[in-house]
């Protein structure tokens, strides 16, 4: 046999020995094998050649789904994808090969993931899914059968791919090469590859990060917890610049962008000068907008707030992002009819960017209390509903993490408690559900405490709140 085709012989793919088979099976059995091999060779070769062709990652995918159906005759290819930590698998890309079929059929838009107990373990193991005779399932694994008789499954081949993007390419009965997976598996790389190069496009449409920054004309201005502008050149931070009156000058600038400010605008929103001296309050916030640019000219070669005859405003000829922007946008998509696992994303990086209230050093500044206000209950919110998908799906140790955070960062959010109890209680940790609970009447005020108690006495999965009466005050 060529050395070829041995190297790509994968180890589910290797011959039975002449000790196991009779001398002519094994002959024909080597048969099929160069046979197999000789075509896998030539497909890939096709394939690559193809694809060099495309930039496109759906295209490439489309075209590697088409060519895994031609290889193995199945009667449609597909990728799965998969969420561990909310237990959902949801369709991809798929190619069926008849052109009458446009719209998937008998598959569900979100599939439970949790009982297909085979599927979770060729992820965890990176071993493929071979089912020759899916009535053989029925016995093995009978709360994966009815999945299969739904999706009109005879037989079956699949493969894992991950992380970031995880899932499966999957072929619906197959008829050709069928106990042989070294081509699926790397056309399931090819996959994966375009699957990885769409999310990096679409992070980078949405993401808000120094990566975004291609010019000296970028800048990042995040708002949320201690403030901080990212350029091209490095990172200004606020607690390294030790004036928090020409800070707050700066922030209140940059945070009411839409026009321009007026020094004594400026004096009298943050009420930082005592003196009715015009003079005085123009030459004061002067001097603060000068220190600033001078702390800020190290990382830019613009200015960020420039002086117009109207007074001080953020310099229209930069591209200037936020955090809040993004915050904003992520909250109204968060508001709309969108598919779970794409709110779910839209919650948790909304989530991740709420680093603690809007410039949390003047917060309760009046000038600044109602804008920090807004965003605050807007991240209480968006917390309270994905803690919410969590439970939905039994994600204990999801509502765990977030519920934990959320707590560090608004202690006064009764329900981000409420679910931290709920899943410690439903993880068997009765006792650490007790202590937080414990930690809670710490942190909450009387009305609060008792509201929080209202929700765990009208919970039934919960007993009611029969758990916490022995240990708490309650």
């Amino acid at each position: 046999m060529n050395q070829l085709y041995k190297n790509l012989l994968h180890l589910n793919d290797k011959p039975q020995t002449a000790e196991q088979v009779p001398e002519q099976a094994h002959q024909q059995h080597e048969s099929e094998y160069i046979a197999y091999c000789i075509e896998q060779e030539q497909t890939v070769s096709r394939l690559e050649a193809a694809l060099h062709e495309s930039d496109d990652p759906k295209e490439i995918a489309m075209l590697t789904l088409r060519t895994a159906c031609k290889f193995y005759d199945a009667d449609w290819a597909g990728i799965i994808e998969v969420d561990l930590e909310l237990g959902l698998a949801s369709h991809g890309w798929w190619f069926n090969p008849d052109p009458k079929i446009t719209t998937l059929q008998r598959m569900y838009e979100f599939e439970n993931f949790n009982p297909m107990r085979t599927w979770i373990k060729s992820l965890k193991t990176n071993e493929p899914i071979i089912i020759e005779d899916v009535a053989r399932v029925s016995v093995t694994s009978p709360q994966e059968y009815p999945v299969y008789q739904r999706l009109g499954v005879h037989s079956l081949l699949a493969v894992p791919f991950g992380p970031n993007p995880m899932g499966f390419l999957v072929l619906r009965n197959p008829s050709r090469y069928m106990p042989r997976v070294s081509t699926l598996f790397t056309l399931a790389y090819v996959v994966h590859r375009a699957m990885a190069q769409r999310n990096d496009m679409e992070r980078t449409r949405m993401a808000l990060s120094p990566d975004e920054i291609q010019s000296d004309r970028d800048i990042i201005i995040n708002f949320f917890g201690s403030m901080e502008i990212i350029t091209q050149d490095g990172i200004w931070r606020e607690q390294d610049f030790n004036s928090p009156k020409c800070s707050r000058a700066a922030a209140y600038v940059m945070l009411h962008c839409k026009t321009a400010h007026s020094a004594l605008a400026i004096a009298d929103a943050l009420s930082t000068e005592d003196t009715a001296d015009v003079d005085t309050i123009n030459k004061n916030i002067r001097v603060y907008m000068y220190r600033f640019r001078k702390s800020f000219d190290p990382i830019s070669p613009h200015n960020l707030i420039e002086y117009t005859p109207n007074g001080y405003r953020l310099n229209p000829n930069l591209n200037v992002r936020t955090d809040l922007r993004q915050f904003k946008t992520l909250w109204e998509l968060t508001r709309q009819e969108i598919p779970i696992p794409q709110k779910v994303h839209a919650l948790k990086h909304a989530i991740k960017l709420y680093r603690g209230s809007v410039f949390a050093s003047a917060c309760d500044d009046h000038w600044l209390v109602g804008i920090a206000t807004e965003y605050k209950m807007k991240y209480i919110s968006m917390v309270n509903e994905l803690l919410e998908t969590f439970a939905h799906f039994a994600d204990y140790s999801g509502i765990q993490h977030y519920a934990a955070r959320a707590i560090k960062l608004t202690p006064e959010n009764v329900k981000a408690h409420y679910w931290l109890i709920y899943a410690m209680y439903h993880s068997g940790a009765i006792a650490i559900a007790r202590r937080e609970l414990q930690q809670a009447e710490q942190l909450l005020t009387r009305e609060e405490f008792a509201s929080l108690k209202d929700y765990i006495r009208r919970d039934e999965t919960l007993g009611r709140g029969q758990f916490m009466e022995e240990k708490t005050s309650v």
